[in-house]
């Protein structure tokens, strides 16, 4: 029985690890069939992709369209392609979100996208399909049309084509296709295919619209000022060599200078030219300013400064980069940036340090190249310091790609933009001076002023009531004076019905005694008025006299009251101009607010040629003369000279023989 009971056991013993791997065995044997599975489900599910059914026929593709939407219905655009060194890949997006454009693969920097955006969706709408190229994955290479996320980065990659998806607000796919080479002999046509797909067709389609360059997405016009609004431009020419040293725990500063210059420079709208107003150079770094006088045979290059004015008003970028966190928009830093060794370092690797610029005043940044402080007129400061320069081979290569030839060639410069404001720089109203008030007159309050323009409104209604009863009065004497009138009339009429029965009764006494009569009475009647005439005169003469008199004795109030309102009208011109210059002071500080906002995240890069366009040395802004005493000798010169078949004759021989003559 133990023997047995052994044999049991150890029978048990084995059993047991045997049953273990069967199991192992069987999970092994599930995970196999389960890969098996899953690799039979994605050939199926590329195949589904890539393959047509079986009675799919791409000639019934032809003259269909390819990329039907509305050209409203794009809302994001991603192009991927091979980066011209070929060892990259060069993938650029713009999205809009909630009513804005932006550039996510530019770390959102704002984007002015509508009208590119509405040209690429354009240039990519409703392509008629106009003949199919190739049926199968192994024509792609020969056509261009290999998927970019797929290629190999060594360098040599080729076949491979441009991608672009565009999607709508709801992230649904409108378009999503491979464009590759032009269409040999038959210029604007291309071949594509859909990124799933491995049908190639040909199209008319214009791959320029859908560009890369950041440039080309942003709005042009960096600074967004007014030339003819520039009133005055400050240029401190420098370089300052910035290295960061460790000391008491902290990053500080240490710069090496190279001082030259410092210009500021007027421009005279007037006579629409540059003037000096300070010039001053650093004979040796450690030297104190020195004043520059332009010389007789000197001047401003008005050329060179003209430049300048036209590269602030269309100051180009070229890229940007998010500056490091913790600088204000204003670009002061404050302790915390200071104990971030990777902010520190990420500033100066660009040209930039943080430092005092006056003695226990903030942080602010020094750049290593200079800056340069464009003051407008209504005080709004732009300041620009530029930083060391950066290579892009990148996009050299592109450039030179597409037959450009890139701005300032491949070296770009970093540049920090900021704005502040300068109340010193609006010019200030001014305002006229009241006019003295007379000895002993006061002016009114305004509370007196009130009371009498009421006075004055209860004044008006009375004698509007009195002007009507004086004109009631003179109605009704009107209408008595008619009837007398009347009565008189009658009397009259009677009278001389009278006197014409007696004058035909008396006829026969004679024409003589009548004339003479009539005579006697036309003298007196002739007369009666010169007496009267004189009468009126004399009575005429005294009103006149009273009139004098009482002018005279108003003439004080008149004075007075005629001052007082001019002197109302000054201080309401004066509240004016007040109004205006303030609101003017209001308006600069709130742009400032609002540039700051948007040139506060960002280093900008602009080309080296930018650069020397408005960061100016003193020998750009000063030149000589040029000399005048050439022109006035061939001008003077006799124009007959040397002339062929032509005596020639001196001028002063000629003028001794109009003299003797």
């Amino acid at each position: 029985m133990k023997p047995a009971n052994h044999d049991s056991t150890n029978s048990i013993s084995y059993l047991l690890p045997r049953q273990a791997g069967e199991d192992c065995m069987m999970n092994e044997a599930n995970k196999t069939l389960a890969f098996l599975l899953a690799g039979v489900v994605s050939l199926g599910a590329a195949y589904v992709v890539t393959s047509a059914p079986s009675d799919f026929d791409p000639a019934e593709e032809v003259g269909t369209i390819l990329n039907a939407y509305d050209v409203e219905d794009p809302k994001s655009l991603r192009i991927i392609k091979v980066a011209p060194n070929g060892l990259e890949l060069d993938e650029f997006e713009v999205a809009e979100q909630n009513g804005t454009w932006s550039i996510p693969s530019k770390q959102g920097y704002p984007a002015d996208a509508t009208e590119q955006m509405a040209a690429a969706a354009t240039g990519l709408l409703n392509r008629e399909k106009l003949r199919v190229q190739a049926k199968s994955a192994e024509e792609h290479a020969d056509l261009g049309l290999l998927n970019p996320s797929d290629a190999d980065l060594d360098g040599n990659a080729t076949g491979v084509g441009m991608r672009v998806v565009m999607t709508d607000i709801d992230g649904k796919t409108l378009v999503d296709m491979i464009i590759g080479n032009e269409v040999k002999d038959n210029p604007g046509q291309y071949y594509v295919r859909n990124t799933n797909q491995d049908i190639a067709y040909v199209v008319d389609v214009d791959p320029e619209k859908l560009t890369t360059k950041f440039e080309d997405w942003i709005e042009d016009d960096l600074l967004k000022l007014d030339p003819f609004n520039i009133q005055e431009v400050f240029i401190n020419d420098y370089s300052a060599e910035l290295t960061p040293v460790l000391a008491g725990g902290r990053i500080e500063m240490r710069i090496g200078w190279d001082r030259r210059s410092q210009m500021t420079l007027d421009y005279n709208n007037d006579d629409a030219k540059w003037e000096a107003v300070k010039l001053v150079k650093f004979p040796t770094p450690e030297s104190d300013p020195e004043p520059v006088e332009l010389g007789a045979d000197e001047e401003l290059n008005q050329d060179a400064l003209r430049e300048l004015r036209n590269g602030l008003d269309d100051l180009l970028i070229v890229d940007i980069e998010r500056k490091p966190a913790g600088l204000s928009a204003d670009l002061k830093a404050g302790d915390d940036f200071l104990n971030n060794n990777e902010s520190v370092n990420n500033l100066v690797s660009k040209g930039f340090a943080p430092v005092p610029l006056t003695a226990g005043g903030p942080l602010e940044i020094l750049s290593s190249e200079g800056e340069v402080v464009c003051t407008m007129k209504n005080g709004v400061e732009y300041v620009l310091r530029f930083g060391k320069l950066s290579v892009n081979d990148g996009a050299e290569a592109e450039a030179e790609n597409e037959g450009e030839q890139p701005a300032g060639g491949k070296l770009n410069r970093y540049l920090f933009v900021s704005a502040r404001f300068n109340e010193d720089a609006v010019e200030t109203p001014d305002y006229a001076e009241l006019p003295p008030l007379p000895e002993g007159v006061e002016e009114p309050s305004e509370e007196e002023e009130s009371d009498a323009a009421g006075a004055n409104e209860a004044g008006a209604a009375d004698t509007a009531d009195a002007e009507d009863a004086e004109s009631d009065e003179a109605v009704e004497e009107e209408e008595e004076e008619d009837e007398v009138a009347d009565e008189e009339e009658a009397v009259a009429e009677e009278s001389a019905a009278e006197k014409e029965s007696a004058e035909e009764e008396s006829a026969a006494e004679g024409e003589q005694t009548a004339d003479a009569a009539a005579g006697n009475d036309s003298a007196t009647e002739s007369a009666a008025p010169t007496d009267d005439d004189s009468a009126d005169a004399e009575q005429g003469d005294e009103p006149m006299a009273d009139e004098a008199t009482g002018d005279d004795a108003a003439a004080p109030e008149v004075d007075a009251d005629a001052i007082i309102a001019e002197r109302k009208a000054i201080r309401r011109d004066n509240e004016r101009l007040k109004d205006e210059y303030e609101d003017t002071l209001a308006e600069g500080r709130e742009q400032v607010d609002e540039l700051n906002a948007r040139f506060g995240d960002w280093y900008y890069l602009i080309s080296e040629d930018v650069y020397k366009q408005i960061h100016l040395s003193l020998d750009d802004v000063v030149q000589k003369k040029e000399s005048a005493e050439g022109d006035a000798a061939a001008a003077d010169e006799n124009p007959l000279r040397g002339l062929p078949s032509l005596p020639f004759q001196d001028d002063s021989e000629t003028g001794d023989e109009t003299d003797a003559q």
